[in-house]
């Protein structure tokens, strides 16, 4: 079943003919992606903590977040900070040879945790390394990458939370139930449901998450 839902998925994906489009003619970042990246650093560390190392997910966030004083390297670059700027590559301890550690800590498990935080900052980066004009970006492919979180993604998050709360849905049915709502908005005319596929990823990601601390509720 769930690989059906997985092809038509991808089916709808490729060939729904959504037009999305960004009013911007520069890069400055939007409202969206400042909140896909502050969030990306300060929430998903503690959301992977809670999923990842239930029992000591307190102690294990407090690691997670640290990590984010890797953007030290920062205040060797001139400007210290440039919007169009991609930090990967860029600053010595976001350079590859760098993730390339970084990897290796996951095998060890007195870093793991380390490793863990450090590679989902530098994926957090690379999420605005797609959005520089030197590479993919929302201006290019905003069908693609526009608008990734914006606030129907609390919704997304509060919503499932509730649904969670009906002992009938189970994990099954709510993967069946968010994965049609996301193919069903492709061909909605309205303009709420004009998403990019990366929004429909995060869109996702909030639905699971949800559904998971609204079933941890009721344990």
């Amino acid at each position: 079943m769930k690989n059906i839902i997985q092809i038509i998925v991808i089916a709808s994906m490729i060939f729904a003919d959504s037009e999305i489009k960004t009013p911007n003619d520069s890069l400055q970042f939007n409202i969206s992606h400042q909140i896909t990246h502050l969030s990306g650093h300060l929430i998903l560390p503690i959301a992977l903590a809670y999923v990842g190392y239930t029992a000591t997910w307190q102690k294990t966030s407090t690691i997670l977040l640290s990590t984010n004083i890797v953007d030290i390297d920062h205040l060797i670059a001139d400007p210290i900070y440039d919007p169009d700027r991609c930090s990967l590559g860029y600053h010595p301890l976001h350079s590859i040879p760098a993730i390339g550690v970084y990897s290796g800590m996951l095998f060890n498990e007195n870093t793991q945790q380390i490793g863990v935080g450090l590679l989902t900052h530098m994926a957090v980066d690379y999420i605005d390394c797609i959005n520089t004009k030197d590479r993919l970006g929302t201006l290019k492919f905003p069908k693609y990458y526009s608008n990734p979180v914006n606030y129907y993604s609390l919704g997304h998050l509060l919503f499932w939370a509730g649904l969670a709360q009906i002992p009938a849905m189970n994990s099954n049915t709510m993967i069946t139930f968010s994965l049609g709502w996301e193919v069903f908005e492709l061909y909605l005319p309205y303009k709420f449901a004009k998403e990019s596929y990366l929004n429909k990823t995060c869109d996702l990601f909030f639905n699971a998450l949800g559904y998971y601390w609204g079933r941890k509720l009721i344990e």
